[in-house]
């Protein structure tokens, strides 16, 4: 796969982007803002490189069904936070989602003190839909619906 946004691709993984991650894992403000809760079932991941070929962050799309799919980012190289580079690759993938498939609702789960986050994926048109206790956190839950008309990705 290898989807062009305005300032990322996002790209199948190669071997060495794992390394890569492991050291953002590593990192607690990365670790803390994102964690670990809930079950991933069929799940598909991506990178997330710079139009100049940084690897910066990866994305997941998981536990989906015929109508809708789940989503995850993390921009782990500091450098890129607060850039517009999350949002172009948000963006870049909800579009190609709508786009290529028979997908009507992407959603998602943040942390409610997650700010940052949470600014990204209004900026890409999600809105809060309710709340989840999962594993010990409580999460908001933001999703965004596929245009019933004339979607083209723009």
């Amino acid at each position: 796969m290898n989807i062009l946004g305005e300032k990322v691709r996002i790209r199948d993984r190669i071997p060495g982007d794992s390394l890569q991650e492991i050291i953002w894992e590593m990192d607690a403000e990365i670790r803390h803002a994102d964690p670990p809760a809930g079950k991933l079932l069929n799940s598909q991941r991506f990178s997330i490189e710079t139009l100049e070929g940084e690897h910066i962050g990866s994305c997941s799309l998981y536990n989906w069904t015929d109508t809708d799919i789940q989503f995850g980012i993390r921009i782990g190289n500091k450098h890129y936070w607060n850039k517009g580079y999350g949002t172009d690759a948000t963006n870049a993938l909800v579009n190609y989602c709508f786009v290529t498939s028979g997908i009507e609702r992407i959603w998602l789960k943040v942390l409610p003190w997650n700010t940052r986050a949470i600014k990204c994926y209004e900026k890409c048109g999600f809105t809060r839909a309710g709340w989840l206790a999962l594993d010990g956190y409580d999460f908001a839950l933001m999703e965004i619906r596929k245009p019933e008309i004339g979607y083209s990705g723009e």
